[in-house]
C-alpha cells in the first residue's frame, strides 16, 4: 500500500523567514563541494545529454559545425 501526502506550506510567514532562492543555492553548492570529479563529469555528462537529447538532428548537425567541425570531417571519412 503506498502512501502520497499532499501537503502544502502556506504559511507566509516561513515564507518570509527563509529566502528560498538562497536556500537553494546553498543545498547545490553543498552537493558540488561533496561530489568528487567522476561525480561531477557525470553530472556533467548528464546533463549535456538530456538536452542534447531534445535537438533535431539538423539543430545538432549545427551545433557540431560551430563548435566541432572536425567530428564531421571524421565521420564522413569513417
Amino acid at each position: 500500500m503506498s502512501f502520497v501526502s499532499t501537503f502544502v506550506d502556506t504559511n507566509s510567514m516561513t515564507d518570509n523567514i527563509i529566502d528560498r532562492d538562497k536556500l537553494q543555492e546553498d543545498m547545490i553548492n553543498r552537493i558540488i563541494d561533496g561530489m568528487d570529479t567522476d561525480g561531477l563529469c557525470q553530472l556533467a555528462y548528464d546533463y549535456l545529454n538530456e538536452n542534447y537529447d531534445k535537438y533535431s538532428v539538423k539543430e545538432l548537425i549545427t551545433e557540431v559545425e560551430e563548435f566541432y567541425p572536425d567530428m564531421l570531417e571524421e565521420s564522413n571519412t569513417n
